[in-house]
């Protein structure tokens, strides 16, 4: 399929162009959230914002880039769905320990 669509003049092309992959885009998002990150401890100094609110808010901005770059630098976003879920079942266990650790 993909060689007489690159075979047809302008092809490659057109083929390209319908598989818009927003690296840029993911790419600048990032940065935008590390950036937020980055101000989460002064800004939770400047609003008072309990210390475990800060380090949920840092959580929850690190698993959005891990998910964000698993799914676009990693390909996992043009994979079967098995392979998408693949991850999850180690992630279940990271989340267990978690809970453990914090009640321990």
């Amino acid at each position: 399929m993909a060689t007489t669509a690159a075979a047809a003049p302008g092809g490659l092309a057109r083929v390209a162009h319908e598989v818009k992959r927003p690296y840029v885009q993911v790419f600048a998002f990032l940065g935008l959230v590390t950036l937020i990150e980055v101000q989460i401890p002064s800004l939770g100094q400047t609003f008072h914002i309990p210390e475990s609110w800060q380090v949920i808010l840092l959580m929850s901005t690190a698993a959005v880039k891990a998910i964000l770059v698993a799914l676009y630098y990693m390909h996992l976003k043009y994979e079967p769905r098995i392979l998408k879920l693949l991850p999850v079942a180690p992630l279940a266990f990271v989340v267990l320990l978690l809970v453990v650790l914090s009640t321990a």
